[in-house]
C-alpha cells in the first residue's frame, strides 16, 4: 500500500478516483455532475424560507414542531420506504425521474400554504408530502449515485458527486431572501411567498430533463 504522503499516495487517493470516474462514463460523467446539481437545487434555495413563511402566515413555533415531529416524521419513514422499493423494482432512472417531479410538486404546494394562511390541517397535509416527496426524492439520488462508484474508490467519488450539488445548493440558497423581497415588490408578502416556491420548485426542470437524457442514453448504449 502506497502512503498518502507520498506523490503517489496523493495521486492515488485523490485524482485517482476523479480520472477514474470521467474513463468509465466519458462525457456522460459531465451530464451526470449537472444532473446531481440541479436535483437539490430547488430544496436548496427554499430551505431558508420555511420559518420565515410560517412565521408570516401566523404559525406558532409549537404547532410547527409539533407537525413535523409527529405527521412529518411518519411522511418522511414513509418516503423513504417508497424510493427504496420504488429503487429496487423498477430500478434506478425511473426512481430518479419519479423523485424530481415529486419534489417539485411538493414544493411548489407550499404555495398553497401561503394562500391558506395558519390552517393547521392545511399546514399537516402541506408538510406530509413535502416530507413523503423530499425522503423519496433522497432515496433516489442516494442510490443512484452509489450505482455510479467504483470499487476502491467508493468514498471519494461519492464525495465527488455529493459535493456536485451541496456547493451549487449553498451558493443559490443565499439568494432566497432577496428573490422573496423582489417579489413581495408591489404586491401582498405572502403572493410573493407563493410565486417563490413555485419558482423554485420549476428549478427542478433541468434535472428532470437530464434525467430523462441520462435515461435515454443509458438505455440505448446497453441495446
Amino acid at each position: 500500500e502506497t502512503p498518502l504522503w507520498t506523490a503517489r499516495g496523493f495521486y492515488d487517493a485523490v485524482i485517482g478516483p476523479f480520472r477514474e470516474f470521467f474513463r468509465v462514463y466519458g462525457w456522460l460523467a459531465l451530464l451526470m455532475l449537472a444532473m446531481i446539481s440541479f436535483y437539490q437545487l430547488p430544496e436548496y434555495m427554499t430551505g431558508p424560507m420555511y420559518n420565515p413563511l410560517y412565521h408570516d402566515i401566523g404559525l406558532s413555533k409549537d404547532v410547527v414542531g409539533t407537525v413535523r415531529a409527529s405527521i412529518g416524521l411518519v411522511a418522511t419513514l414513509v418516503g423513504i420506504t417508497a424510493g427504496g422499493f420504488t429503487a429496487l423494482r423498477f430500478g434506478y432512472m425511473p426512481t430518479l425521474i419519479a423523485g424530481v417531479v415529486l419534489k417539485m410538486l411538493v414544493i411548489a404546494n407550499f404555495a398553497t400554504l401561503a394562500h391558506a394562511g395558519p390552517s393547521v390541517p392545511v399546514f399537516g397535509a402541506v408538510i406530509a408530502a413535502d416530507n413523503f416527496g423530499i425522503g423519496f426524492a433522497g432515496v433516489a439520488l442516494v442510490t443512484y449515485m452509489s450505482s455510479l462508484t467504483s470499487i476502491g474508490y467508493t468514498a471519494t467519488q461519492y464525495a465527488l458527486l455529493s459535493s456536485a450539488y451541496t456547493y451549487v445548493g449553498k451558493f443559490a440558497k443565499g439568494f432566497s431572501g432577496v428573490i422573496v423581497e423582489r417579489l413581495a415588490v408591489g404586491r401582498p408578502l405572502l403572493d410573493a411567498y407563493g410565486l417563490f416556491f413555485i419558482g423554485a420548485a420549476l428549478l427542478g426542470l433541468p434535472a428532470l430533463i437530464l434525467c430523462i437524457v441520462l435515461a435515454r442514453v443509458t438505455r440505448d448504449s446497453r441495446t
